[in-house]
């Protein structure tokens, strides 16, 4: 039996900190060449060797004010020089106001276990916790409704439950709360959006009141980091037991805030919960709204109208911090944009093609031109943080000269007409970053029909594989392990799930085999060998367009001190009055 883990904080599978380090590319403003400007063109612990591709080509001069480096996991990534909170303007606010650009509790409201959004888990963990949770650095597990944890054997983990602590309604926290929530997003009756991400869940075993053991059908290593969130908060299981219409529309967690109203559509209003175990916020009430005008939540913010908004535009930085009401906080997201391929219709069945679009987009230099330098570029979609990334891995330099080379190996001289299917609105500049890539790859012969869609509308073309080409997506990998990135969208067994359709294009059984390993290797130094070969591998299978990390912007209030997450959480109790 392994030691019991009882200290307050544990590292996430004891990371290698020797690992090489790779300099961080990017924040820096490049000269905005008239092709990157204009629409696009609408005619027809181990780590792996390195990689053997070129370095990236001169990188512009940094923009200031110039990031400073911190150390996670042996990679180097960018602490910004954000501006400190100025002196607050008017009368200290009644309430806080939070704004996000998206709505999504429209399908599953305010039910925190069916969900697979980021913005709705930001908000409903205001009212619901996990077992255990993540640090601020993403690789620290602490205790959050569990107290110490050990594992049994590779099926079994065994946690000791926090004591004395009730939901909002009085309801007892218990060892039976914690077996009712674990297995309910599991069910038929209340399936979770991502239901699969947590399948291997076989049981709850009840000790005692305060001590349960989760059973596993296979061998997981990242049991724990699964546990952090989402699908596995913990709700009151005899008000839950009333049926999905009531979790929807009330709310019984045993966090921090208690809800106070909420309607489809209308703003989430919540009061501090102050028997709450963890003491009471700073912050006693607290409004969420969305604002789905990006113009419109700026003009909120200078207005004071709002205290906390996320994306700001880049271009906004300056003209915020020179306000005197608010502040521009910038740090490097959880977040990840791409493109899909679809690999089984030509010409994109060739990975020559899929490996030429990458060298020719020019990724870097569109950070640079359109973001501003607020990207953060990578070598595929696994985010820095997460368990498995490879460091050594450098992404595809901006070379249309090989791309070139490469379309004519395929048997396209002549070059290729593709289509690039994108959405406005969800991410800064994203309309703008579709369209300078594609006129940046058409200096390789590689011809785009842009195709602007709503959100909607895409994933219905992508259900009708009636989309080729390259598909806008992102994803949040919301327990930073490998596993979260590679098996839901990447794996046969998920291009299974969804019917092998385009919205989960790529499947290779040779990749499958390496990142299946991985899934159930106990072995630390093992796993995170597995997950540099995976990585590897769908590097030079090109099978996406890979991109960057999203730099997140948030407008701040000079009413409120806060320093802004990785995980894009945007929690009130981590906040405080400017006082």
């Amino acid at each position: 039996m392994a030691d019991p883990r009882q200290e307050p904080r544990t590292p996430y599978g004891a990371m290698n900190r020797n690992l090489s380090r790779r300099t961080f590319l990017g924040l820096a403003v490049g000269a905005a060449t008239s092709a990157l400007l204009t629409a696009c063109r609408r005619e027809p612990e181990q780590a792996a060797p390195p990689a053997t591709v070129q370095a990236p080509g001169p990188t512009p001069a940094p923009a200031q004010p110039t990031p400073r480096q911190e150390a996670i996991r042996g990679v180097e990534i960018p602490k910004f020089d954000n501006p400190p909170a100025g002196r607050p303007s008017g009368s200290k606010p009644e309430e806080l106001v939070i704004a996000w650009g998206v709505n999504q509790l429209t399908t599953h409201g305010l039910d925190p276990q069916r969900h697979v959004g980021t913005i709705a888990e930001s908000q409903l963990r205001h009212m619901y916790e996990p077992l255990v949770a993540f640090d601020r650095d993403l690789q620290t597990i602490v205790p959050a409704l569990a107290t110490s944890w050990e594992r049994i054997d590779d099926l079994t983990m065994q946690f000791k439950l926090r004591q004395g602590v009730k939901f909002h309604n009085g309801e007892p926290f218990n060892a039976e709360a914690v077996r009712y929530s674990i297995l309910r997003p599991l069910s038929d009756e209340t399936p979770g959006d991502s239901r699969s991400t947590y399948a291997v869940i076989e049981d709850v075993e009840i000790i005692d009141d305060y001590t349960v053991n989760i059973k596993t059908s296979r061998p997981d290593p990242a049991l724990l980091a699964r546990l952090t969130g989402f699908h596995m908060t913990i709700v009151a299981p005899k008000w839950a037991s009333q049926g999905p219409e009531v979790v929807s529309r009330e709310a019984n967690g045993t966090g921090p805030y208690r809800l106070v109203s909420w309607s489809p559509n209308e703003d989430l209003v919540l009061e501090a919960n102050e028997e709450y175990w963890g003491g009471p916020p700073q912050i006693k009430r607290v409004r969420l709204v969305t604002i789905s005008e990006q113009a419109t939540r700026v003009s909120a913010l200078r207005a004071g109208d709002v205290h906390v908004a996320k994306d700001m535009p880049p271009e906004e930085i300056e003209s915020i911090n020179a306000s005197g009401r608010a502040r521009a906080l910038r740090v490097v997201s959880n977040r990840v944009p791409f493109y899909f391929i679809t690999i089984e219709v030509p010409p994109y069945n060739d990975k020559r093609v899929r490996q030429a679009i990458n060298y020719a987009a020019n990724v870097q230099g569109v950070i640079d031109a359109i973001l501003l330098g607020n990207g953060y570029r990578i070598a595929t979609v696994l985010p820095i943080w997460a368990f498995g990334y490879d460091p050594t891995l450098q992404p595809y330099p901006h070379d249309p000269e090989k791309a070139k080379q490469l379309l004519a190996e395929a048997g396209y001289p002549d070059g290729i007409d593709i289509k690039i299917w994108y959405i406005q609105g969800r991410y800064p500049k994203d309309k703008e970053v579709a369209e300078a890539m594609a006129q940046e790859m058409a200096k390789a012969n590689i011809r785009c029909t842009p195709e602007l869609r709503e959100p909607a509308t895409l994933n219905d073309l992508q259900k009708k594989k009636e989309a080729p080409g390259l598909l806008f997506a992102s994803w949040g990998n919301w327990f930073f392990d490998a596993d979260n990135t590679f098996f839901p969208l990447f794996s046969c067994a998920q291009a299974k799930d969804f019917n092998f359709d385009w919205r989960r294009p790529y499947c290779n059984e040779e990749f499958d085999k390496i990142i299946q390993a991985a899934r159930v290797e106990m072995n630390v130094d093992k796993r995170r060998q597995l997950y540099a070969e995976a990585q590897r591998f769908l590097y030079d299978d090109a099978g996406a367009l890979f991109m960057y990390q999203l730099v997140d912007i948030y407008g701040v209030n000079n009413w409120v001190l806060w320093e802004p997450r990785h995980d894009e959480m945007i929690w009130a109790h981590e906040m405080k009055w400017n006082e």
